[in-house]
């Protein structure tokens, strides 16, 4: 790859993939396991299906975590997916080390689904 800076971010995005997937059950559908996304141009789907998320992939120097997680949430409705997620690479630290950033609107959203309970919207 001749641009740096991207092969860096395709190596985050497949070992971010790979961190999610280890240690997954034989049993779990294929429709489950994260995977990849082709980039799509305008209406983006994220960097990762990993259902029922959608993951914005960074490895970068400098953090905006704002603009990060409008990226996400942006990409998760593009990908018609409930909840955005951005996993940032934490320099000099594993996969498990790094950080999976997201909204408190999109946190209390996936605490309700997890309760089994209707999110109280806005």
């Amino acid at each position: 790859m001749a641009n740096p800076n991207k092969a860096k971010g395709t190596a985050w995005e497949s070992a971010c993939r790979d961190y999610l997937n280890d240690g997954l059950p034989l049993s779990v559908n294929r429709e489950f396991k994260v995977s990849r996304n082709a980039q799509t141009g305008v209406k983006d789907i994220g960097d990762l299906d990993a259902y029922p998320f959608t993951g914005e992939c960074k490895a970068v120097r400098a953090y905006d975590l704002a603009s990060f997680v409008e990226q996400a949430e942006r990409e998760a409705e593009n990908a018609d997916m409930p909840f955005g997620v951005a996993l940032v690479k934490r320099p000099r630290k594993g996969v498990g080390d790094g950080y999976a950033v997201l909204s408190i609107r999109t946190f209390r959203r996936v605490r309700a689904r997890l309760l089994g309970v209707e999110d109280p919207g806005e």
